[in-house]
């Protein structure tokens, strides 16, 4: 009797030794690109959802901040239980997770200049600043429409894009709409001056993961996520730094809500 419950003893210590270290995700995080990431508080749209569904799943996630392009070299070597910002096209040692997250481009323009650009022609011959590496990134069309501007400019800071529009330097701004809209908000309180945007609808949205290196831990994110989603505090995440309904600038090319996640 006395050697069963021994026996007993011991497989609950490990089981909650294994369940102890398993509450515990290295998750690799990329620099602060807000409102997705803002590192130094420790929060933004993407991280919190990330989060949230690692509270839901039963784990505690540790975060490790570092470039993008580190994140799925630290997770193959190891060093890393995930990674955020993952597209499903690079080669990972590990599991997929369902779309996290979309980000969405747009020809962004002043409202006040009435700009029409309804294809990539229209682009052609107008004054761009984009973000950098857009050219690679946004297609074939887009590449061939500003490859030949001696108007167009790609830059890292996308805070001046904002700038640089509302100073009349550049007719159109190409951007993720979340991301332009945080630093327009941030111009407005600092200058007083109201933007009146249109956003022009030329790309398709851009999904983003997040892998892990353990199927288990992979099954259990994408049971939180969903669960996140169904209980609508996915969208109270989201409505925490841009309210879409609270934008009255925004064109009706502007969706209003998520588009579905790929089954």
């Amino acid at each position: 009797m006395k050697k069963v419950v021994f026996s007993v003893l011991c497989a609950l210590l490990l089981s909650f030794s294994s369940v102890s270290h398993a509450e515990d995700l290295r998750i690799g995080v990329g620099l602060s690109k807000p409102p997705y990431v803002i590192q130094e508080t420790n929060s933004g749209v993407e991280l919190d959802i990330v989060r949230r569904a690692l509270e839901i799943a039963g784990y505690t996630m540790k975060p490790h901040y570092m470039p993008l392009l580190r994140i799925p070299h630290e997770l193959n070597g190891g060093s890393l239980d995930g990674g955020m910002h993952i597209r499903a096209h690079l080669l990972i040692d590990g599991f997929f997770s369902e779309e996290v997250i979309f980000y969405r481009n747009y020809a962004i323009t002043l409202d006040e200049k009435d700009l029409r650009i309804d294809g990539f022609r229209d682009l052609e011959g107008k004054t761009i600043i984009s973000f950098q590496n857009a050219r690679k990134f946004l297609g074939e069309q887009f590449a061939n429409a500003v490859k030949t501007s001696k108007n167009y400019a790609e830059i890292a800071n996308q805070e001046l894009q904002v700038r640089m529009l509302a100073a009349g330097r550049a007719q159109v701004a190409v951007g993720d709409f979340r991301i332009f809209l945080h630093f327009a908000q941030k111009f407005e309180e600092k200058f007083g001056v109201p933007l009146k945007l249109r956003f022009h609808a030329l790309f398709q949205p851009t999904p983003y993961r997040t892998a892990f290196r353990s199927r288990q831990v992979r099954d259990d994110f994408d049971k939180g996520l969903r669960e996140l989603r169904e209980s609508g505090e996915y969208e109270a995440i989201m409505d925490k730094y841009i309210k879409l309904d609270d934008l009255k600038t925004l064109d009706q090319s502007m969706p209003k809500s998520e588009p579905k996640a790929e089954d």
